[in-house]
């Protein structure tokens, strides 16, 4: 590397930085400037394709994220279609329940209707029982008088 090799600029090799430690005490010629350069744009073309590379992976990552969001959104869609579901099944299980119970609630009424009745016939008939033994308890007690 010295200063006759100046004009002449192809690419011979290794870059300055891989020269041994006494060379690397000389200046740097147009050549050494020009080898560095290829070795540079050598590289740049390595991280060019790395890039590429890592937008292509980029690209798979885009459409697993829309296949997730379209499988989530279905499973969403799903998830909702059967909550409605099961809303419609509570509501007619509900309808169903209350219907029973009103049912239920008018065969007690109507029992207690029933029993009222019954309890009112009793009572009727003590209360004329009870009528008659006082009417005829007075009538006695007056006639031994």
């Amino acid at each position: 590397m010295n200063a006759a090799n100046n004009l002449a600029l192809v690419h011979i090799g290794p870059a300055v930085a891989d020269h041994d430690s006494q060379a690397m005490n000389e200046l740097a010629t147009k050549q050494d400037l020009y080898n560095m350069g290829v070795h540079i744009d050598s590289n740049f073309g390595k991280v060019i394709s790395q890039f590429e590379l890592v937008n292509k992976q980029f690209e798979i990552v885009d459409s697993q994220f829309t296949n997730l969001r379209t499988d989530m959104n279905a499973g969403f869609d799903r998830v909702d279609s059967q909550i409605s579901n099961l809303r419609t099944d509570m509501d007619s299980q509900f309808i169903k329940f209350r219907a029973e119970m009103s049912e239920q609630f008018s065969k007690v009424y109507t029992m207690f209707d029933t029993k009222q009745v019954e309890l009112n016939k009793t009572l009727f008939k003590f209360g004329s029982l009870y009528f008659t033994m006082m009417f005829a308890v007075l009538s006695i007690e007056r006639w031994w008088r």
